[in-house]
């Protein structure tokens, strides 16, 4: 459209084409302005691991990305993504420090922010999950990360996701948290993705009139921290989790709220 005012100002001989320029200019360049802004993604737990490889790929895209981590000074994979894609801002955030995140949300209030993304999370060591030998201090920690975390992100930054376009609070959980799939071990984590599920479940029902979507993603098995020593014929790199749990997310909508669902877009049963 543009174009087509920029050539009719040249091929008509008027003393009003200047004019008539001005004009168009004025009513389309807040339109252009609009169109250039691209959406905006929080991603917690952004040093490493998939958390790592979606900042990576939403800068890609070209979006405004708001990575956290617990200790930016030594996320060094992290600054040099930002290096390439300066539309991605580093800030510190540890998803159990309440009045952090309160802090967090007052920062960005009344800015638009369309997907948040809750990824951070903790295993607590399979080894201190085992039956007869479990820690059970350890489950109050992890169930702080895993499941009151994502809440409190939740409460805190819903103003923010409300204003937006996309509107979708988005939750890296894992199939593991599957009851109906469930094999035995690992049962503190389990159990708090099994409780972050319900939580979110919950909360898509209470947010879906509002139309905001609320999303339950299993990364797959991926082959990270979480993981160590393990290389497994059916495990997938971050890169590739992230690529697909990014492509869920891009067709997840308010019809999809509350779903468990896979990297691969298939359901999971709770």
């Amino acid at each position: 459209m543009l174009n087509r005012f920029l050539n009719i100002t040249h091929t008509v001989s008027s003393p009003f084409a200047p004019a008539l320029l001005a004009v168009v200019l004025a009513g389309l360049l807040p339109n252009l302005a609009q169109a250039a802004e691209e959406p905006t993604v929080l991603v917690t737990g952004s040093n490493r691991g998939i958390g790592l490889e979606l900042a990576r790929q939403y800068a890609e895209r070209g979006w405004n990305v708001i990575a956290t981590a617990r200790k930016p000074e030594v996320a060094d994979d992290l600054k040099a993504i930002q290096a390439k894609h300066p539309k991605l801002v580093i800030v510190q955030l540890d998803v159990t420090d309440h009045q952090r995140i309160d802090e967090l949300a007052a920062e960005y209030q009344g800015k638009p922010i369309d997907i948040l993304i809750n990824n951070a999370g903790i295993s607590g060591g399979h080894e201190k999950s085992k039956f007869g030998e479990m820690d059970l201090d350890v489950y109050p920690q992890v169930h702080a990360v895993n499941v009151v975390g994502p809440t409190k992100m939740a409460e805190a930054f819903i103003d923010s996701v409300a204003i937006s376009d996309q509107k979708k609070i988005i939750n890296i959980t894992s199939g593991q948290g599957s009851i109906g799939r469930t094999w035995g071990c690992c049962s503190i984590y389990r159990s708090s993705k099994a409780a972050l599920n319900m939580m979110m479940r919950n909360i898509s029902i209470d947010l879906k009139k509002q139309g905001i979507t609320v999303g339950l993603v299993s990364p797959g098995f991926v082959r990270t921290g979480f993981t160590p020593g393990l290389d497994l014929p059916m495990m997938i790199t971050a890169e590739e989790s992230a690529r697909g749990v990014i492509a869920v997310i891009d067709e997840y909508d308010i019809e999809d709220t509350g779903t468990f669902v896979g990297h691969d877009g298939k359901e999971w049963p709770w």
